[in-house]
Protein backbone atom coordinates (compact mmCIF):
# COMPACT_ATOMS: atom_id res chain seq x y z
CA UNK A 1 0.00 0.00 0.00
CA UNK A 2 1.28 3.50 -0.83
CA UNK A 3 2.20 5.58 2.19
CA UNK A 4 -0.10 8.51 2.93
CA UNK A 5 1.17 12.02 2.41
CA UNK A 6 1.14 14.17 5.55
CA UNK A 7 -2.26 15.59 6.44
CA UNK A 8 -3.24 19.17 5.71
CA UNK A 9 -4.72 20.77 2.63
CA UNK A 10 -2.61 21.79 -0.34
CA UNK A 11 -2.92 25.47 0.51
CA UNK A 12 -3.07 25.77 4.27
CA UNK A 13 0.59 24.84 4.93
CA UNK A 14 -0.14 22.91 8.14
CA UNK A 15 2.39 20.20 7.32
CA UNK A 16 5.61 20.83 9.25
CA UNK A 17 7.72 18.68 6.91
CA UNK A 18 8.26 19.28 3.19
CA UNK A 19 5.93 17.26 1.01
CA UNK A 20 7.95 17.52 -2.19
CA UNK A 21 11.68 17.89 -2.85
CA UNK A 22 12.86 19.52 -6.08
CA UNK A 23 16.33 18.65 -7.37
CA UNK A 24 17.85 21.27 -9.69
CA UNK A 25 20.95 20.17 -11.59
CA UNK A 26 23.36 22.64 -13.23
CA UNK A 27 26.59 21.55 -14.87
CA UNK A 28 29.04 24.21 -16.10
CA UNK A 29 26.20 26.64 -16.82
CA UNK A 30 25.08 29.43 -14.52
CA UNK A 31 22.96 31.48 -16.93
CA UNK A 32 19.53 30.08 -16.13
CA UNK A 33 19.90 28.65 -12.61
CA UNK A 34 18.52 31.61 -10.70
CA UNK A 35 15.43 31.74 -12.91
CA UNK A 36 14.81 28.01 -12.46
CA UNK A 37 15.04 28.29 -8.66
CA UNK A 38 12.88 31.41 -8.66
CA UNK A 39 10.16 29.48 -10.51
CA UNK A 40 10.11 27.07 -7.54
CA UNK A 41 10.08 29.87 -4.99
CA UNK A 42 7.14 31.47 -6.84
CA UNK A 43 4.93 28.38 -6.56
CA UNK A 44 1.39 28.76 -5.22
CA UNK A 45 2.19 25.82 -2.95
CA UNK A 46 3.49 27.02 0.43
CA UNK A 47 7.27 27.38 0.63
CA UNK A 48 7.41 25.28 3.81
CA UNK A 49 6.05 22.32 1.85
CA UNK A 50 8.87 22.48 -0.72
CA UNK A 51 12.48 21.41 -0.24
CA UNK A 52 14.92 22.68 -2.90
CA UNK A 53 18.27 21.00 -3.56
CA UNK A 54 20.61 22.52 -6.16
CA UNK A 55 23.60 20.48 -7.28
CA UNK A 56 26.23 22.15 -9.46
CA UNK A 57 29.91 21.84 -10.32
CA UNK A 58 30.88 25.50 -9.93
CA UNK A 59 31.00 28.27 -7.35
CA UNK A 60 29.40 31.67 -7.94
CA UNK A 61 29.30 34.30 -5.25
CA UNK A 62 26.11 36.00 -6.53
CA UNK A 63 24.28 32.71 -7.16
CA UNK A 64 25.50 31.05 -3.95
CA UNK A 65 24.35 34.10 -1.98
CA UNK A 66 20.92 33.96 -3.61
CA UNK A 67 20.58 30.25 -2.83
CA UNK A 68 21.61 30.80 0.80
CA UNK A 69 19.12 33.65 1.28
CA UNK A 70 16.38 31.54 -0.32
CA UNK A 71 16.86 28.59 2.04
CA UNK A 72 18.08 26.31 -0.76
CA UNK A 73 20.35 23.34 -0.07
CA UNK A 74 23.35 23.84 -2.36
CA UNK A 75 25.73 20.99 -3.24
CA UNK A 76 29.07 21.32 -5.00
CA UNK A 77 29.76 18.19 -7.06
CA UNK A 78 32.18 18.03 -9.98
CA UNK A 79 31.52 14.40 -10.99
CA UNK A 80 30.92 14.42 -14.79
CA UNK A 81 28.84 11.23 -14.62
CA UNK A 82 25.22 12.33 -14.51
CA UNK A 83 23.88 9.22 -12.75
CA UNK A 84 26.09 9.38 -9.63
CA UNK A 85 25.94 13.19 -9.62
CA UNK A 86 22.15 13.25 -9.58
CA UNK A 87 21.82 10.29 -7.23
CA UNK A 88 23.86 12.05 -4.54
CA UNK A 89 21.46 14.99 -4.74
CA UNK A 90 18.45 12.66 -4.50
CA UNK A 91 19.90 11.08 -1.38
CA UNK A 92 20.13 14.55 0.17
CA UNK A 93 16.36 15.06 -0.16
CA UNK A 94 13.88 14.20 2.59
CA UNK A 95 10.33 14.59 1.22
CA UNK A 96 8.12 11.64 0.14
CA UNK A 97 7.91 13.02 -3.42
CA UNK A 98 10.91 13.94 -5.58
CA UNK A 99 10.64 16.32 -8.53
CA UNK A 100 13.36 17.40 -10.95
CA UNK A 101 14.07 20.68 -12.72
CA UNK A 102 16.80 21.16 -15.31
CA UNK A 103 18.63 24.43 -14.76
CA UNK A 104 17.33 25.92 -18.03
CA UNK A 105 13.65 25.02 -17.56
CA UNK A 106 10.90 26.64 -15.49
CA UNK A 107 7.89 25.44 -13.49
CA UNK A 108 4.54 27.12 -14.08
CA UNK A 109 3.50 28.84 -10.82
CA UNK A 110 0.81 26.27 -9.97
CA UNK A 111 2.72 23.19 -11.10
CA UNK A 112 3.63 21.72 -7.71
CA UNK A 113 0.17 22.43 -6.33
CA UNK A 114 -1.35 20.44 -9.19
CA UNK A 115 1.21 17.65 -8.69
CA UNK A 116 0.41 17.36 -5.00
CA UNK A 117 -3.31 17.26 -5.72
CA UNK A 118 -2.74 14.34 -8.11
CA UNK A 119 -0.80 12.39 -5.51
CA UNK A 120 -3.40 13.13 -2.83
CA UNK A 121 -6.39 12.17 -4.95
CA UNK A 122 -4.55 9.13 -6.38
CA UNK A 123 -2.57 7.88 -3.36
CA UNK A 124 -1.12 4.87 -5.18
CA UNK A 125 0.60 6.84 -7.95
CA UNK A 126 4.37 6.36 -7.99
CA UNK A 127 5.35 8.07 -11.26
CA UNK A 128 3.93 11.36 -12.56
CA UNK A 129 4.68 13.28 -15.72
CA UNK A 130 3.13 16.41 -17.31
CA UNK A 131 3.45 18.00 -20.76
CA UNK A 132 5.59 21.03 -21.64
CA UNK A 133 5.27 24.46 -23.19
CA UNK A 134 8.27 25.70 -25.17
CA UNK A 135 10.12 28.96 -24.58
CA UNK A 136 13.09 30.60 -26.24
CA UNK A 137 16.43 31.74 -24.78
CA UNK A 138 14.90 34.87 -23.27
CA UNK A 139 11.97 32.99 -21.76
CA UNK A 140 9.38 34.09 -24.32
CA UNK A 141 6.88 31.55 -25.71
CA UNK A 142 7.67 29.88 -29.04
CA UNK A 143 4.65 29.29 -31.33
CA UNK A 144 3.50 25.67 -31.20
CA UNK A 145 3.94 25.27 -34.96
CA UNK A 146 7.70 25.42 -34.29
CA UNK A 147 7.64 22.73 -31.58
CA UNK A 148 9.00 19.22 -32.13
CA UNK A 149 6.68 16.20 -31.92
CA UNK A 150 7.88 15.25 -28.44
CA UNK A 151 7.08 18.76 -27.23
CA UNK A 152 3.58 18.76 -28.72
CA UNK A 153 2.89 15.23 -27.43
CA UNK A 154 -0.43 15.22 -29.35
CA UNK A 155 -1.92 11.96 -28.05
CA UNK A 156 -3.09 13.71 -24.89
CA UNK A 157 -5.19 16.13 -26.95
CA UNK A 158 -7.47 13.14 -27.59
CA UNK A 159 -7.06 10.99 -24.51
CA UNK A 160 -6.81 13.48 -21.67
CA UNK A 161 -4.72 12.36 -18.69
CA UNK A 162 -3.72 8.69 -18.51
CA UNK A 163 -4.04 7.11 -15.07
CA UNK A 164 -2.72 3.57 -15.24
CA UNK A 165 -3.12 1.04 -12.48
CA UNK A 166 -0.25 -1.20 -11.45
CA UNK A 167 -1.84 -4.10 -13.34
CA UNK A 168 -2.49 -2.20 -16.58
CA UNK A 169 1.01 -0.92 -17.36
CA UNK A 170 1.78 -3.71 -19.81
CA UNK A 171 -1.64 -3.70 -21.47
CA UNK A 172 -1.37 0.08 -21.92
CA UNK A 173 2.03 -0.11 -23.63
CA UNK A 174 0.61 0.45 -27.16
CA UNK A 175 -0.83 3.77 -25.95
CA UNK A 176 2.25 4.66 -23.92
CA UNK A 177 4.43 4.09 -26.97
CA UNK A 178 2.48 6.82 -28.78
CA UNK A 179 3.22 9.34 -26.02
CA UNK A 180 6.47 10.91 -24.85
CA UNK A 181 5.97 9.58 -21.36
CA UNK A 182 9.48 10.29 -20.10
CA UNK A 183 10.56 13.29 -22.14
CA UNK A 184 12.34 15.92 -20.03
CA UNK A 185 13.12 15.29 -16.38
CA UNK A 186 11.60 18.70 -15.52
CA UNK A 187 8.19 17.09 -16.11
CA UNK A 188 8.76 14.08 -13.82
CA UNK A 189 7.89 13.44 -10.16
CA UNK A 190 8.44 10.10 -8.43
CA UNK A 191 7.47 8.72 -5.07
CA UNK A 192 10.60 8.09 -3.03
CA UNK A 193 9.61 4.44 -2.53
CA UNK A 194 10.10 3.57 -6.21
CA UNK A 195 13.85 4.22 -5.96
CA UNK A 196 14.78 1.02 -4.17
CA UNK A 197 18.43 0.53 -3.11
CA UNK A 198 18.97 -1.97 -5.94
CA UNK A 199 17.57 0.37 -8.61
CA UNK A 200 19.30 3.41 -7.13
CA UNK A 201 22.62 1.61 -7.57
CA UNK A 202 21.83 0.90 -11.23
CA UNK A 203 20.77 4.52 -11.76
CA UNK A 204 24.41 5.52 -11.49
CA UNK A 205 25.16 3.84 -14.84
CA UNK A 206 22.94 6.25 -16.81
CA UNK A 207 23.58 9.55 -18.56
CA UNK A 208 19.88 10.25 -19.18
CA UNK A 209 17.79 10.08 -15.99
CA UNK A 210 14.37 10.55 -17.64
CA UNK A 211 13.77 7.10 -19.19
CA UNK A 212 15.34 5.35 -16.22
CA UNK A 213 12.90 7.05 -13.84
CA UNK A 214 10.05 6.00 -16.11
CA UNK A 215 11.18 2.35 -16.09
CA UNK A 216 11.49 2.49 -12.30
CA UNK A 217 7.91 3.70 -12.15
CA UNK A 218 6.72 0.94 -14.46
CA UNK A 219 8.59 -1.73 -12.48
CA UNK A 220 7.24 -0.53 -9.14
CA UNK A 221 3.96 -1.73 -7.58
CA UNK A 222 2.65 1.85 -7.92
CA UNK A 223 0.48 3.50 -10.56
CA UNK A 224 1.42 5.87 -13.39
CA UNK A 225 -0.20 9.25 -13.97
CA UNK A 226 0.55 10.96 -17.29
CA UNK A 227 -0.94 14.45 -17.05
CA UNK A 228 -2.25 16.20 -20.16
CA UNK A 229 -1.63 19.67 -18.67
CA UNK A 230 1.34 21.78 -19.75
CA UNK A 231 2.95 22.73 -16.44
CA UNK A 232 6.66 23.00 -17.37
CA UNK A 233 8.43 25.47 -19.66
CA UNK A 234 11.07 23.69 -21.76
CA UNK A 235 13.69 26.09 -23.08
CA UNK A 236 15.17 26.09 -26.58
CA UNK A 237 18.64 27.62 -26.79
CA UNK A 238 22.01 27.05 -28.39
CA UNK A 239 23.39 24.74 -25.70
CA UNK A 240 20.52 22.22 -25.56
CA UNK A 241 22.12 18.75 -25.69
CA UNK A 242 19.22 17.04 -27.46
CA UNK A 243 20.08 15.95 -30.99
CA UNK A 244 23.83 16.30 -30.72
CA UNK A 245 25.92 13.29 -31.68
CA UNK A 246 27.26 12.86 -28.15
CA UNK A 247 23.72 12.96 -26.74
CA UNK A 248 22.63 10.33 -29.27
CA UNK A 249 25.56 8.15 -28.29
CA UNK A 250 24.57 8.38 -24.62
CA UNK A 251 20.94 7.76 -25.59
CA UNK A 252 21.90 4.61 -27.47
CA UNK A 253 23.92 3.27 -24.55
CA UNK A 254 21.14 4.03 -22.09
CA UNK A 255 18.44 2.47 -24.29
CA UNK A 256 20.44 -0.74 -24.49
CA UNK A 257 20.86 -0.70 -20.70
CA UNK A 258 17.14 -0.11 -20.26
CA UNK A 259 16.30 -3.05 -22.51
CA UNK A 260 18.49 -5.27 -20.32
CA UNK A 261 17.07 -3.74 -17.12
CA UNK A 262 13.47 -4.38 -18.23
CA UNK A 263 14.45 -7.96 -18.99
CA UNK A 264 15.93 -8.31 -15.50
CA UNK A 265 12.73 -6.82 -14.03
CA UNK A 266 10.55 -9.35 -15.92
CA UNK A 267 9.08 -6.76 -18.26
CA UNK A 268 9.70 -8.43 -21.66
CA UNK A 269 7.28 -6.12 -23.51
CA UNK A 270 9.12 -3.04 -22.29
CA UNK A 271 12.46 -4.72 -22.97
CA UNK A 272 11.42 -5.22 -26.60
CA UNK A 273 10.28 -1.59 -26.82
CA UNK A 274 13.60 -0.22 -25.59
CA UNK A 275 15.40 -2.67 -27.85
CA UNK A 276 13.55 -1.24 -30.87
CA UNK A 277 14.24 2.29 -29.63
CA UNK A 278 17.93 1.42 -29.46
CA UNK A 279 17.89 0.46 -33.12
CA UNK A 280 16.10 3.69 -34.08
CA UNK A 281 18.56 5.78 -32.06
CA UNK A 282 21.49 3.95 -33.66
CA UNK A 283 20.21 4.94 -37.09
CA UNK A 284 19.93 8.59 -36.01
CA UNK A 285 23.43 8.41 -34.53
CA UNK A 286 24.90 7.05 -37.75
CA UNK A 287 23.14 9.72 -39.81
CA UNK A 288 24.20 12.39 -37.33
CA UNK A 289 27.80 11.17 -37.53
CA UNK A 290 27.77 11.53 -41.30
CA UNK A 291 26.48 15.09 -41.01
CA UNK A 292 29.01 15.93 -38.28
CA UNK A 293 31.83 14.66 -40.48
CA UNK A 294 30.54 16.76 -43.37
CA UNK A 295 30.08 19.89 -41.28
CA UNK A 296 33.61 19.46 -39.89
CA UNK A 297 34.94 19.23 -43.46
CA UNK A 298 36.50 15.87 -42.61
CA UNK A 299 38.57 13.96 -45.15
CA UNK A 300 36.76 11.95 -47.78
CA UNK A 301 38.04 8.71 -46.21
CA UNK A 302 36.47 9.70 -42.85
CA UNK A 303 33.18 10.46 -44.52
CA UNK A 304 33.41 7.18 -46.42
CA UNK A 305 33.91 5.24 -43.16
CA UNK A 306 30.87 6.91 -41.61
CA UNK A 307 28.80 6.18 -44.73
CA UNK A 308 29.99 2.55 -44.78
CA UNK A 309 28.95 2.07 -41.15
CA UNK A 310 25.50 3.40 -42.04
CA UNK A 311 25.18 1.09 -45.07
CA UNK A 312 26.21 -1.93 -42.98
CA UNK A 313 23.55 -0.96 -40.44
CA UNK A 314 20.90 -0.82 -43.19
CA UNK A 315 22.04 -4.23 -44.42
CA UNK A 316 21.36 -5.65 -40.97
CA UNK A 317 18.11 -3.69 -40.51
CA UNK A 318 16.37 -3.62 -43.91
CA UNK A 319 13.10 -2.59 -42.25
CA UNK A 320 14.64 0.85 -41.61
CA UNK A 321 15.66 1.54 -45.19
CA UNK A 322 12.79 3.95 -45.87
CA UNK A 323 14.49 7.27 -45.11
CA UNK A 324 12.96 10.39 -43.63
CA UNK A 325 13.93 13.76 -45.08
CA UNK A 326 16.90 14.25 -42.74
CA UNK A 327 18.29 10.81 -43.53
CA UNK A 328 17.80 11.29 -47.29
CA UNK A 329 19.61 14.64 -47.11
CA UNK A 330 22.53 13.08 -45.22
CA UNK A 331 22.80 10.26 -47.76
CA UNK A 332 22.69 12.57 -50.77
CA UNK A 333 25.13 15.02 -49.21
CA UNK A 334 27.58 12.22 -48.39
CA UNK A 335 27.43 10.84 -51.93
CA UNK A 336 27.96 14.34 -53.34
CA UNK A 337 30.89 14.93 -51.00
CA UNK A 338 32.56 11.67 -52.02
CA UNK A 339 31.99 11.99 -55.76
CA UNK A 340 31.78 15.75 -56.42
CA UNK A 341 33.65 17.67 -53.68
CA UNK A 342 33.20 21.15 -55.28
CA UNK A 343 29.42 20.74 -55.36
CA UNK A 344 29.43 19.57 -51.75
CA UNK A 345 31.42 22.67 -50.78
CA UNK A 346 28.72 24.89 -52.28
CA UNK A 347 26.02 22.97 -50.38
CA UNK A 348 28.02 23.31 -47.19
CA UNK A 349 28.21 27.10 -47.61
CA UNK A 350 24.47 27.30 -48.20
CA UNK A 351 23.77 25.24 -45.06
CA UNK A 352 26.13 27.42 -43.00
CA UNK A 353 24.40 30.58 -44.26
CA UNK A 354 21.01 29.09 -43.46
CA UNK A 355 22.06 28.29 -39.89
CA UNK A 356 23.41 31.83 -39.44
CA UNK A 357 20.07 33.28 -40.54
CA UNK A 358 18.20 31.00 -38.14
CA UNK A 359 20.46 32.02 -35.23
CA UNK A 360 19.66 35.67 -36.01
CA UNK A 361 15.95 34.90 -35.90
CA UNK A 362 15.29 34.90 -39.65
CA UNK A 363 13.25 32.37 -41.61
Amino acid sequence: MAPELPSGSVRDGRSKEPLISVVVGAYSRETFVRGAVQSILDQTLGREQIEIVVTKNFRSEPLDGFLLRSGVISLLDSDPRIGPWLMRAIRRTTAPLIAFLDDDDLFHPDRLQHVLEVFRTHPHVGYYRNRVSVIGPEGLPIPQKAWAANEVDPVFDHTGPLHLSANSKVAALPTIRRTYSYFNSSTIVVRRNVLTPELSARFEEYQNPDPFLFVVGVASPFELYLDDRRLTDYRHHGTNATGQVSALRHGLEDSRRLARLCGDLHLPEYSAWFGSRSTAIEKRLLVGTIMARLDARSTRSEVARAARAYLLFLRDHPELRNPDLETWAAEMYAVTYLLFPPAATRIFRLRAARRSIERLGGT
